[in-house]
């Protein structure tokens, strides 16, 4: 028996932007996101201004013995840390998917938002929300703080006004956050955190390389479809020539990301909670 008018009260019910309000709270309360959204920043920033110490002579090497140049520009040089702060937000990606599953709380969420797709949409959007400010932030407290070191001792530097430098830093804030919704998606459709972060992580780090070392020379052009060396032209200074250009590796990576979305949306649509 439904509850007389006068007993419901006003605006009652569920909405987009009351989902996402809710998926805000969870993820805000959580300790992980803060400890990983905190990781991230010091890492991304500390091994920016390590790189450049150790560029400039400044810190010896494990051995105690003289330092060796790096031999990189100094953008890369500063922005070192990306590939730490890549996978921990890959792996917050993969937490802020699959921990539901994990506790049983996906149950309750989906009671209260039973056509499902809203909860994924919110997700992602909470995710970007959490993620792309604290990855521009990290790439730009390394740029600055890495370039003043580098100009402390005399060594090359990069200016923000530079073309190339701003294109690897906002380039790095897509790349990262992409990831991330990778991560999110994979997490989603997998049900599993320890499987997410493996499949994540092994796509980013270890496929590459392995697929380079085992496919014939013939088939190594397929490799430059994969997420990360699609990115690669929109995330370093010098790309490889065998490698996308710069639009193609932006709609290649995008697509990517959209795929993973559009699985993660056709599996949480279907199977039982």
């Amino acid at each position: 028996m439904s509850l007389p008018t006068h007993q419901i009260p006003a605006g009652a019910g569920v909405s987009f932007p009351r989902v996402v309000r809710s998926e805000f709270i969870k993820l805000r309360t959580l300790r992980s996101t803060w400890i990983l959204l905190g990781s991230m920043l010091a890492l991304f920033i500390a091994f920016g201004v390590i790189a450049a110490l150790a560029s400039t002579g400044q810190i010896n090497d494990a051995r105690g013995g003289p330092p060796q140049s790096l031999g990189l520009d100094p953008v890369t040089t500063v922005l070192t840390g990306a590939g730490f702060a890549l996978l921990i937000m890959a792996v917050f990606g993969v937490l802020s998917g699959a921990r539901e599953y994990g506790s049983g709380m996906i149950r309750t969420t989906l009671t209260f938002v039973p056509k499902r797709l809203p909860v994924l949409w919110a997700k992602v959007l909470v995710l970007i929300a959490f993620v792309l400010p604290v990855v521009i932030l990290a790439g730009i407290g390394a740029f600055y703080l890495g370039m003043a070191v580098l100009s402390a001792a005399g060594d090359e530097t990069a200016s923000l006004s530079n073309s190339s430098a701003q294109r690897v830093l906002i380039g790095l804030a897509g790349y990262i956050t992409g990831m991330a919704i990778i991560g999110l998606a994979l997490g989603l459709a997998m049900r599993s955190m320890p499987g997410a972060i493996a499949t994540v992580i092994g796509g980013v780090l270890i496929l590459p390389a392995l697929l380079t070392a085992l496919l014939p020379e013939s088939w190594r052009s397929v490799l430059k479809y994969l997420p990360s060396n699609a990115a690669a032209p929109f995330t370093e200074v010098n790309v490889r020539a065998d490698l996308l250009a710069l639009v193609p590796g932006i709609v290649v990576f995008v697509g990517w990301v959209v795929l993973s979305i559009a699985v993660a949306a056709w599996l949480f649509a279907r199977r039982d909670a």
